[in-house]
């Protein structure tokens, strides 16, 4: 078997490729979800924190994304911190 992303020949039983470090997709194998979600009171104090500064949801957001455990609470960031900033930026400009 090979890594389709770099081409790596590798074990049939990887399941990250050695030598890009990306997950192994087999057909028939399901996936794991790699990582942890954000734990409440975790997501309670990025939402907190993202009120009062906005680029916390931001870039937290866009950290999260990168975790497939956490795309619904990284989405819920980025969407609290862009309504922030666009809030924010309205408050300053006297709009």
């Amino acid at each position: 078997m090979f890594c389709r992303h770099c081409g790596k020949e590798l074990k049939d039983t990887a399941t990250v490729c050695s030598g890009c470090g990306k997950p192994v997709e087999v057909p028939g194998r399901v996936a794991a979800v790699s990582g942890k979600r954000w734990s409440f009171s975790e997501m309670a104090g990025l939402i907190g924190a993202t009120l009062f500064l906005p680029p916390v949801g931001l870039v937290f957001g866009l950290i999260g994304l990168r975790n497939e455990a956490k795309k619904v609470q990284a989405a819920v960031l980025l969407t609290v911190g862009v309504f922030m900033s666009l809030l924010m930026l309205a408050v300053v400009l006297g709009l």
